[in-house]
């Protein structure tokens, strides 16, 4: 498998269920081999009105060894900054960075190798919600989210009771399955191979 199928599967991975106090760890499975795990972390809020979300994968395949981490901050349920970083054999493969802007409502940058020569962007319309929330959040009534990683809004789509359909920018598509409000389990094609990302239910940490 090539670094870019590696860098997708990193990127499906965070391609957010009321939060929950918890830690819930996922297994990563390619071709029916697991090659890493992706954990969620609690959810922290202060004062009621800001909170932050974070997520965080290591994974193994072939040659590679891989991680990615993304880190979402909200006030008042609006997003103020998000961050997501991705590292392929301790290299910097692909950051990108959105921040609070004063002309627009918010810029995003973009650096590391595969990021280096992409323009910043501007956006200028808020954003309640992300990729990275829909592993805290069932998207109830959300017709879109933000990806981290592009930048840009995603188009959110009910399939069935519990089960979403997510368009990224790229063409592909994550299907996100809920029970009880709790992410358990995301589908979606990977160059011909079926990559599942699946929570393991004995490794949840109870705080």
């Amino acid at each position: 498998m090539r670094v870019s199928g590696i860098v997708f599967v990193s990127i499906i991975l965070f391609s957010s269920a009321v939060a929950r106090s918890q830690t819930n760890v996922y297994d990563v499975i390619v071709a029916g081999r697991t090659i890493g795990s992706l954990k969620v972390f609690d959810n922290k809020e202060t004062g009621g009105e800001a909170e932050t979300h974070r997520i965080e994968s290591n994974f193994k395949i072939l040659f590679y060894k891989g991680n990615y981490s993304t880190q979402t901050s909200y006030v008042r349920g609006k997003l103020v900054s998000a961050e997501c970083a991705h590292h392929v054999n301790g290299d910097l493969k692909e950051k990108t960075q959105t921040k609070s802007a004063s002309k627009s409502l918010y810029e995003v940058f973009f650096s590391g190798e595969d990021g280096k020569d992409k323009p910043k962007i501007e956006l200028f319309s808020p954003i309640i919600s992300t990729i990275t929330s829909l592993y805290y959040k069932e998207p109830v009534n959300i017709n879109e989210v933000y990806s981290e990683r592009y930048g840009k809004m995603c188009s959110v789509k009910k399939l069935s009771e519990g089960k979403y359909g997510v368009s990224l920018p790229d063409g592909k598509q994550g299907i996100y399955s809920y029970k009880n409000g709790l992410c358990k389990e995301v589908n979606t094609d990977l160059a011909g191979f079926k990559l599942r990302i699946v929570l393991i239910e004995g490794k949840n940490k109870i705080n």
